[in-house]
């Protein structure tokens, strides 16, 4: 079911770049300078503070935080319906050959162009900057092109999380933090044939059962320092009012 992600994805670079009217080399490795682009991509357990961290993050960076907008997107760009979208966006393991020629006419909407158009909206928020919620965002962008975080957490504190905000019992909550986790990774590997937990896959990777999403987002933030992004001498103290 997946198509060629890394020839998929060179020919976008070159036709962004392209849209660019870059003149020269340099100017066009400018797009990617993380002194002037702030692009991170958060992958998450649920029940993690996963989309918590990633509101602050953007909020703090002032970036946008894209989680239903890329939705929308794929939606906008390939003229379908947004809750068809969603559908496969949350449900993924669900999709084979013959629930998926019933659903919709692969001769003008193929499982292929779902992947195209989602590439093609990562990139575009990559170019602005942004906080990019999950859908593997991470192996689209590669190292390169984006600072890659995971937060996970153990299933126990997750539920105990979700239980709460969610007004459900525990039981419950462990159940969805076990089925909810088990579509993201299956949608992971159909689409990029990879575990969503490899470590490799990712710059940096948190425990939320130490921290609070503020010291999370702190630690993304000295990481991303580290790393060779360029923030604002004010960041931390912005973190600390906006918290």
């Amino acid at each position: 079911m997946r198509c060629n992600a890394d020839r998929l994805i060179q020919a976008l670079v070159a036709a962004q770049l392209k849209v660019q009217h870059a003149p020269d080399t340099t100017k066009a490795q400018q797009v990617w300078d993380k002194s002037q682009t702030h692009v991170v991509t958060l992958s998450r357990n649920y029940g993690s503070l996963g989309r918590e961290v990633a509101q602050l993050l953007a909020d703090t960076l002032e970036v946008r935080c894209c989680d239903r907008y890329i939705l929308q997107e794929v939606a906008r760009r390939a003229d379908v319906d947004e809750e068809f979208v969603k559908v496969l966006d949350e449900h993924i393991s669900r999709v084979d050959e013959h629930w998926w020629k019933t659903l919709i006419n692969k001769d003008t909407f193929s499982y292929e162009d779902y992947y195209k158009y989602l590439v093609k909206t990562v990139f575009s928020i990559s170019f602005n900057g942004g906080v990019i919620v999950g859908r593997g965002a991470n192996l689209i962008l590669g190292p390169e092109r984006a600072f890659r975080v995971r937060i996970v957490g153990t299933p126990l504190i997750c539920a105990e999380r979700a239980a709460e905000r969610e007004n459900i019992s525990l039981e419950d909550a462990m159940h969805k933090v076990h089925d909810v986790d088990l579509e993201r990774a299956e949608y992971i590997r159909k689409l990029y044939e990879t575990d969503i937990d490899d470590p490799l896959s990712y710059d940096l990777v948190l425990n939320s059962d130490r921290y609070d999403r503020i010291q999370l987002v702190e630690l993304i933030l000295e990481a991303m320092q580290s790393a060779g992004y360029k923030l604002k001498d004010d960041v931390f103290d912005s973190l600390k009012k906006l918290a």
